[in-house]
């Protein structure tokens, strides 16, 4: 909101503005002076020079260190000419001035606290300040805080109970202003004795400094003064009248509260010193040195705070790293999150199962991506990190503002790195910071180690984050922090609790740590994040929102890629390789299996045959691992030195094996040992346990040193003791991984799989087969086991036809799943995996084909269609031989997959020409229309033709199945330029859209687009608008084709031509000069596009400002409303206009004063 500008803030140490500094000290003169004069000791000698005591680098300045002092200059004229300034006027144009200050340090992330010098009156005014902002931080969080800021006040004579004027009679206030045709200030009355609304709000005051627990002091005059001096009236008056008075006495100047103390000089000399030997000046910049002391330190409470955000959210603990052992920048982790349930459904979730709405249309829940949480959820319930606190309606329509939060989220899909970058955020950017003082985040994990009985929240964090202060002062600070959160029941503290999975089963639920977790999780302001498995304790406080951490968006890939490799080109191979399988398509999407793809490819692939199958891709992962490991196990080759770095580049494949043949044995163990416990945290019972039995023969090695040093593996801890820490696999699939590397190995040896039960583990497995045969017959339909017959069927292939063929044979025996899919199923998640020469894979598909049928026929929908690992020319075959209504059985089941093949796609296109059905015409158009992929040029060439169509719903669907198109030939884009004159608007808002796909749009694009501003559809305008606004610069000749549509556009036209122009961060004058003009415009949204294009642009010049002053003359109320908000959006304005706007806060209409 505008504020009327009066008051100014003048910096008059240091003179060097990049100085470095880190407190405020900000001055306020009191009624009747100004600054600097107010502050300015003048020599009654002609040879001794003026002396401004905050200013001269000898005094003030020499004793506060690295902190700026301001001058605050406010209208504080004893006589006015207008009607008398109220105190309420006055404290806004103080707030105002010292906001746009509190802005600018926001501006350029200088947060600094301040202490104020307020002189007499200017302290009653300071009060007064804060009491307006405490009113205007319950409305909006968007406006700086001095509330927040202010940490401190020295007081100079200011008169909280009245001053000596009190006994001034009212007529000589009267007759000395009206000697001089003026008016007595309505600040006057705050200088008589106390009324209600002064002592209301020094009441108000004294407990606002209470709970902020300001530093508060104040010095009161000894030396008396007459208070008639300032009139020419003393003749008129008692010789009682001219004696001397204390102005402000020590009962005033305390508020009968605050400390305070005596200085030996009358009221006019309370704000000037003479020297820095004065003495009066030594105890007030003393007492200020000792407050700065105290800001600077911080109270127990500020110390708790900066502790933790400085010496415990380091860049250490909060790093990301990645493989390679780089470090991730915070800017490429991206955190997607998405709302999975209502509040109050949380529990057992994973019993129930799809609803049966819209079947045809959901993705299978079979299907790999939707297991691993990759699939790109619709954009109604995905939510942004920083909106992960703003306000949304509930499922009863009623809005809720979110602040106790569950979010589940797999291993590897960013979970911690969701906590770290939350921290980051809170602690580096200020983000959530008007709804937080701080946010403490609590790996509870660590709970199982500490001592149980009676533990709370001061142990906690005692624990958790300054036991490194020592015993007392560590518990000092824990216990203060503990306080407040007793005191404000943890309004402004945000608990992040991570990791509920790993300790949630592992208390015993009639014990005092339980009890404490239930207090964590009942916290007013929580984010607790979990594995999808853990359950909540019963009779918890509803939560407000469920989300859970998705993997990567497809443009977050390719921009992760792109800073991935320093070679553009690399980074456009790896990118081509992704988008043309479906397979890696899914994969990726999880983060650290984007970041272990990206460390791979130069060694593993690179102009290499790149893999067709995961199994192969992890394979070659798997090895680059190795390579890397291998160095820092430090292992010795057959010469007895160090491996180094120039053998590992010659290793085979074989001989990494054998370097590292104890640590597989391991990992396959773990991997196995964990998938039959149904566990994948790994603790150092279960490591030692694991160990002890599949370890080899004759060979040692130091177990937890090694776990340290495996890529394969994370902890949770790293700042854990070596036997405290968990260690988990790097993502499920690769504990998978290694679960069929052992299986295979195994089953290649027809040796027995070995077993161990882990203490503690609920396993229903009492006599589990050992043969490996016996093994796949029992678990083949395991929804657990699925991912790991896939690996096992991939890495047998990589064997040989043999093995091969036996584990299919195997799976093709007793026992069946005769009548329902499942069979089918894990067939084709299995075939999914192995080369197109496997003997048995003609065979297998023809039943597969045959399933496919009897689904079609029988439910009218096939579900294993929905599947990306259907074979591909299954469908081809069956769409190209079947019924119409197999072929609309199929394409509508198609709709489950996150992509349609691209054969599907070109088959489906060239159908467009041939006389369709109206329902098979409708779901053709919807195949195109949902191939978000990259097309062949032949699929592309079928497609294009279909821009012709009579058909407009034909035409439509051809223009968006191309939008999503990274690359079209010129002929193809005229072809969509073409449509742009289309009769229908739904083909109209497609083609600019598809253009405006571009990644570069020419000159000639652009002006197409302007032209569209013109269009009667709103949405073809909008659509234009978004494409012009996007674009990174516009050319001058295409922001005058802009402009001209501002002359003779109608309406619409000119509100989409405004609002491109005001996307422009920078606009010519000639170009604002005709933004100004569209104020006059009769059209009231043509007003508001103009005045929001005007707000866009940071600094007006003074010519665009004086002629948007000048609306004010003869606008009407929508246009002068509009023009003050234009005027207060400036960062700084001119006398004159600032005179502009505080004569507006008179205005009649009630919404241009509250503009003003």
């Amino acid at each position: 909101m505008a504020q009327p500008c009066g008051a100014r803030l003048t910096q008059i140490y240091p003179h060097d503005m990049n100085t470095e500094t880190n407190v405020d000290i900000i001055a306020i003169h009191g009624l009747d002076t100004k600054s600097p004069d107010t502050w300015i000791w003048k020599s009654k000698h002609p040879n001794e020079s003026d002396v401004n005591w905050l200013a001269d680098p000898h005094m003030l300045p020499s004793k506060v260190g690295p902190a700026r002092i301001f001058t605050c200059d406010w209208p504080a004229d004893m006589l006015q000419k207008s009607v008398p300034t109220t105190l309420e006027e006055s404290a806004q144009v103080l707030l105002y001035s010292i906001r746009r200050h509190l802005t600018a340090n926001r501006r350029a992330r200088e947060d600094r606290p301040i202490l104020f010098i307020a002189s007499c009156l200017g302290g009653i005014i300071l009060i007064k300040a804060l009491e307006i902002d405490d009113n205007y931080d319950s409305g909006s969080s968007d406006l700086p805080s001095l509330r927040r800021m202010i940490h401190g006040v020295v007081f100079l004579a200011t008169p909280f109970g009245g001053t000596a004027f009190k006994d001034i009679p009212d007529i000589i206030w009267k007759a000395w202003a009206l000697l001089q045709d003026q008016t007595v200030t309505a600040l006057i009355d705050y200088t008589k004795e106390s009324t209600p609304d002064l002592s209301r709000l020094v009441g108000k005051f004294v407990q606002l400094q209470q709970d902020k627990d300001y530093h508060v002091f104040t010095f009161w005059e000894a030396n008396t003064t007459v208070l008639l001096r300032k009139f020419y009236l003393a003749w008129m008056f008692s010789n009682r009248m001219l004696l001397a008075w204390l102005l402000v006495d020590s009962s005033s100047a305390s508020a009968r509260v605050f400390e305070t103390q005596r200085l030996n000089r009358p009221h006019v000399l309370m704000n000037k010193f003479c020297c820095p030997t004065d003495h009066d000046f030594e105890d007030v910049s003393g007492k200020i040195e000792e407050i700065l002391g105290k800001i600077r330190k911080g109270t127990l409470l500020h110390q708790a705070d900066a502790w933790i955000r400085d010496k415990h959210y380091t860049t250490d603990r909060l790093k990301i790293e990645r493989l390679s052992g780089d470090l991730l920048p915070m800017a490429q982790c991206y955190i997607n999150l998405a709302i999975v349930e209502q509040p109050g459904k949380i529990i057992n979730r994973s019993e129930e199962g799809p609803g049966e709405e819209n079947t045809a249309l959901q993705s299978s829940p079979f299907s790999l991506l939707s297991r691993l949480k990759v699939e790109t959820p619709d954009e109604k319930i995905q939510i942004g990190l920083p909106t992960i606190f703003s306000a949304r309606k509930g499922p009863d329509g009623h809005t809720t503002q979110p602040r106790r939060i569950f979010i589940r989220g797999r291993a590897g899909v960013g979970k911690t790195t969701l906590c770290k970058k939350f921290v980051h955020d809170f602690t580096n950017h200020g983000a959530w910071s008007e709804l937080f003082d701080r946010v403490l985040w609590v790996p509870l994990r660590r709970l199982k180690g500490r001592p149980a009985e009676g533990y709370n929240l001061e142990d906690l964090f005692y624990h958790e984050y300054f036991s490194g202060q020592g015993h007392e002062d560590g518990r000092r600070l824990a216990k203060e922090l503990w306080r407040t959160l007793k005191d404000t029941n943890s309004s402004k503290t945000l608990f992040i609790l991570d990791g509920l999975d790993e300790v949630s089963e592992d208390l015993r639920h009639d014990g005092d740590m339980f009890r404490f977790l239930r207090e964590l999780l009942d916290q007013p302001n929580v984010i607790i994040t979990s594995r999808p498995y853990a359950s909540l304790p019963a009779g918890l406080s509803a939560f407000d929102l469920e989300l859970e951490t998705i993997g990567f968006y497809p443009d977050q890939v390719k921009d992760y890629l792109e800073k991935a490799f320093s070679d553009p080109e690399r980074a456009d191979e790896v990118q081509f390789f992704i988008q043309g399988h479906w397979l890696i398509q899914g994969l990726v999407r999880i983060p650290i299996q984007l970041d272990a793809l990206c460390f791979t490819w130069s060694e593993a692939f690179g102009d290499k045959i790149t893999p067709q199958t995961m199994t192969a891709i992890y394979k070659a992962i798997e090895q680059s691992l190795w390579k890397k490991d291998i160095l820092r196990l430090d292992k010795i080759h057959h010469e007895g030195s160090l491996v180094t770095e120039g053998d590992i580049k010659t290793l085979l494949p074989s001989e990494i094996k054998d370097f590292v043949r104890d640590e597989i044995n391991l990992l396959e163990g773990l991997a196995f040992t964990g998938l039959f416990n149904n566990i994948i945290d790994f603790d150092s019972e279960h490591r030692n346990a694991v160990s002890e039995l599949f370890k080899l023969t004759g060979r040692k090695f130091l177990l937890d040193k090694t776990l340290a040093r495996l890529s394969f593996l994370r902890t949770s801890d790293p700042s854990a003791k070596a036997r405290d820490r968990n260690y988990h696999f790097l993502h499920l699939t690769f504990q998978e991984y290694f679960v069929a590397r052992y299986f295979v190995r195994q089953w290649k040896a027809r040796e027995p799989l070995k077993y161990l039960v882990l203490k503690g583990q609920k396993n229903e497995n009492t006599d589990p087969p050992t043969d490996p045969v016996k093994f796949l017959r029992k678990h083949k339909y395991t929804a657990h086991y699925d991912v790991v017959w896939r690996f096992a069927a991939g890495l047998l292939d990589a064997e040989g036809e043999e093995e091969t063929l036996r584990f299919f044979r195997t799976i093709e025996e007793e026992p069946l799943d005769l009548l329902g899919p499942t069979h089918q199923r894990l067939v084709m998640h299995c075939l999914s995996e192995v080369s197109m020469k496997m003997p048995l894979r003609k065979n297998l598909e023809g039943k597969l084909s045959q399933w496919l049928l009897f689904e079609c026929g029988f439910m009218s929908v096939s579900h294993l269609a929905k599947e990306v690992e259907f074979p591909e020319p299954i469908l081809d075959a069956a769409l190209r031989e079947g019924s119409i209504s197999l072929d609309l059985t199929i394409l509508e089941s198609l709709k489950g997959q996150p992509r349609t093949p691209s054969s599907i796609v070109k088959l489906a296109a060239s159908w467009l020409g041939e006389g369709l059905s109206w329902p098979l015409k409708s779901t053709v158009c919807d195949t195109l229309q949902r191939s978000h992929e990259y097309l062949a040029n032949d699929v592309l060439v079928v497609v294009a033709a279909r821009l012709e169509h009579e058909d407009r719903g034909v035409r439509r669907a051809a223009v968006k199945a191309l939008c999503s198109q990274s690359s079209l030939s010129e002929d193809v884009l005229k072809a969509i330029i073409a449509r742009l004159e289309d009769r229908d608007d739904g083909v109209r808002e497609a083609a600019v859209n598809a253009l405006g796909s571009r990644s570069s749009l020419s000159s000639e694009i652009l002006k197409v687009m302007v032209a569209r501003l013109e269009d009667w559809d709103k949405y073809v305008r909008g659509a234009a608008v978004g494409v012009l606004t996007r674009q990174m610069s516009l050319s001058d000749k295409i922001l005058k084709a802009t402009i001209a549509r501002l002359k003779n556009g109608n309406w619409y036209t000119k509100v989409a031509a405004l609002d491109v122009l005001g996307s422009r961060s920078s606009l010519s004058n000639e170009i604002l000069k005709a933004i100004v003009a569209q104020l006059e415009d009769g059209d009231f949204s043509t007003k508001r596009a103009a005045a929001k294009a005007l707000r866009s642009q940071s600094s007006l010049s003074d010519e665009i400002l004086k002629a948007i002053v000048a609306q004010l003359k003869n606008g009407d109320w929508f246009t002068k409303e509009a023009t003050v908000d234009v005027l207060g959006s400036q960062s700084s304005l001119s006398d004159e206009i600032a005179k502009a706007m505080v004569a507006w806060l008179e205005d009649e209409d009630g919404n241009v004063r509250g503009a003003a």
